[in-house]
């Protein structure tokens, strides 16, 4: 673990990051409760989840890219190498780093894939288990406390 201070813009992205990711587990809890069939029939139902899990792995993604950077000087090549670079710096467990790694291949179908093509049952699925992204709110911000980046 580097010594170095953290610097304010970058903790501020993190920070903001922090925000997008609880505030989109918060709209992803509401849509919880919906039936499998209630998903699948509800176009804008669907269009809001997968943009929110979109948006939610991209979050998760930069503040990868950043405690990367300030941990090792340089960015990881990957977004899935984000997150298992994270494991490797402590920041997350090995079996967390390894669910975010495939949260953001699972990003990448979404981004890259539409209408029939995305399997609903798939998204439905990954509603339904939100904690890996809650645990990894709760890592980053345990990181950030351990290395006294929240005292100023």
């Amino acid at each position: 673990m580097t010594t170095d201070r953290f610097p304010a813009d970058r903790l501020n992205r993190i920070l903001t990051a922090v925000e997008t990711i609880e505030e989109s587990l918060g709209v992803l809890a509401r849509k919880q409760r919906l039936s499998r069939d209630e998903y699948k029939s509800d176009s804008d139902t669907r269009d809001i989840v997968e943009r929110r899990f979109v948006k939610m792995t991209e979050a998760s993604i930069d503040i990868g890219e950043e405690l990367v950077k300030h941990e090792r000087g340089h960015p990881p090549a990957s977004n899935p190498e984000s997150m298992r670079a994270l494991g490797e710096i402590g920041v997350l467990s090995s079996t967390l780093a390894e669910e975010m790694a495939q949260g953001a291949r699972f990003r990448n179908v979404l981004s890259h894939t539409y209408g029939r093509i995305i399997d609903n049952d798939v998204v439905y699925n990954a509603l339904q288990d939100l904690e890996r992204y809650q645990l990894f709110v709760q890592a980053v911000r345990d990181y950030l406390d351990t290395i006294g980046a929240l005292d100023d």
